[in-house]
């Protein structure tokens, strides 16, 4: 039986060049990224890197399109309950280490390098809105939100003041969440305030 040349390929390789990537874009923005960084980051070599991906924005790109928003959250009947929820899981996620300085880094190279941008808010900026506005349309659905209610600037409200919160203190404090949807529940009730 012939042998085949060369080692099998390491099926994790990508996996782990592209999650270098997104860290080192964290850490150092678009511009302080290098091939060669992201090669010692992930155990490898700049060929194999080179082998996989044709160069930074390649890789960047295809790092940031490769990233997601978790599957949708348990969803109870306590409309407050899980809009409060919704807004921890993203505190959490935008909280992590170089969390905000990832999403400084694709808002930076909007103009220079578009691609990051679009590919970051298909993957994660739309999903995120999504599952709040469903939170809020259910609430319009079951009652407990009045009818009218914009869903699209409540939802941006919501999410954008996790982003204020930060710009303004450098942090996201646990309680923001239930702090952000106690303060406009009232404005989001139909009549009773349930």
């Amino acid at each position: 039986m012939p042998e085949t040349p060369g080692r099998p390929r390491d099926t994790t390789l990508d996996d782990r060049i592209l999650a270098a990537t997104r860290d080192l874009l964290a850490e150092n923005g678009y511009q302080g990224l290098s091939i060669g960084a992201v090669a010692r980051a992930a155990g490898t070599t700049r060929p194999s890197v080179y082998l996989r991906f044709t160069g930074k924005q390649d890789l960047a790109t295809r790092a940031i399109a490769g990233m997601n928003v978790p599957d949708e959250l348990r969803t109870t009947k306590d409309i407050r309950a899980d809009l409060i929820a919704e807004l921890a899981h993203f505190r959490t996620a935008v909280t992590r280490p170089n969390g905000m300085a990832f999403v400084g880094t694709v808002l930076a190279e909007e103009r220079h390098t578009p691609e990051l941008i679009e590919h970051f808010r298909d993957r994660l900026v739309r999903p995120r809105r999504r599952r709040v506005a469903g939170v809020l349309r259910r609430g319009m659905s079951d009652g407990t939100i009045r009818e009218d209610l914009d869903v699209d600037a409540t939802t941006t409200m919501l999410i954008g003041s996790v982003y204020a919160s930060y710009i303004a203190g450098g942090e996201v404090p646990a309680d923001w969440p239930e702090r952000t949807v106690n303060s406009i529940w009232p404005a989001l009730t139909a009549g009773d305030g349930r």
